[in-house]
């Protein structure tokens, strides 16, 4: 835990900028929490262009694999084969699985900045409450709620810019790959 402590304390300078390029605090924050979340999603997908670039070879194996199965039971199908069918079929949905967890994973490891993110925000602004208005017994939010709508709308900008992002648009490539 004091490494993290350590490291957060180290890029501090590098985050809490965006919060002071306004004169208004409440301008300050939601901007400067926006940018943050769209330097954590650009970590994110960098970390998912890496493992995308060394698995690569590894997900077509299994792609591979999960589409010649499905194949060879179509065609036992055809042939009214039902016990070769099942069985085929039954090796294609494994193969399937473990492509489906293997990109769920992937997809999992492009996260981890968001979590650093919110450790940061909880050191710097775990004071900080939002009261929403119109709500039986004021309800109060407090850091958290907002940083994650604002992660959420940073992936989409993401997911819609990187195909045209050099080193990011590689998961993409094997995305539309697979889809064809």
């Amino acid at each position: 835990m004091e490494q993290i402590a350590w490291f957060l304390a180290k890029i501090d300078p590098v985050l809490i900028a965006p919060y002071r390029w306004f004169e208004n605090p409440l301008l300050g924050w939601w901007v400067g929490t926006f940018i943050l979340a769209l330097w954590a999603s650009l970590f994110g997908e960098l970390t998912l262009a890496v493992a995308y670039r060394i698995n690569r070879r590894h997900i077509a194996g299994h792609y591979d694999r999960t589409l010649y199965y499905h194949q060879q039971s179509l065609k036992a199908k055809q042939a009214g084969d039902e016990k070769a069918y099942r069985g085929i079929n039954r090796m294609a949905n494994d193969a399937f699985g473990k492509s489906f967890f293997l990109f769920m994973a992937m997809g999992m490891a492009s996260l981890w900045p968001a979590f650093f993110a919110a450790a940061w925000l909880s050191e710097r602004f775990n004071d900080i409450v939002f009261k929403m208005p119109g709500w039986a017994g004021g309800l109060e939010l407090n850091f958290i709620a907002p940083f994650i709508v604002l992660y959420i709308a940073a992936r989409i900008v993401f997911n819609r810019l990187r195909p045209y992002i050099p080193f990011l648009n590689q998961a993409s490539k094997i995305n539309r790959q697979m889809e064809a």
